[in-house]
């Protein structure tokens, strides 16, 4: 996901999103260890998202960039 779609999501909707991506990864994770792993980039693609969405959830935690939002939207 891009950033600036991230940003438009609610606190919970990225919790979820974060929590699924978690799960992904472990999945990934166990079909690399096993050898059934065919897309290896889908690993580093979701590694990615996770720290987006932190970022994300720790802008909100400290209130940063909440003049862009709003910049953007006028």
């Amino acid at each position: 996901m891009k950033i600036y779609q991230l940003r438009e999501l609610t606190t919970e909707d990225l919790k979820n999103n974060l929590k699924d991506n978690y799960e992904a990864l472990e999945n990934f994770r166990f079909q690399h260890a096993s050898g059934q792993l065919e897309n290896y980039k889908s690993m580093s693609n979701t590694k990615k998202d996770i720290a987006k969405i932190l970022t994300v959830l720790k802008e909100r935690e400290l209130n940063l960039n909440t003049n862009l939002n709003k910049e953007k939207k006028s």
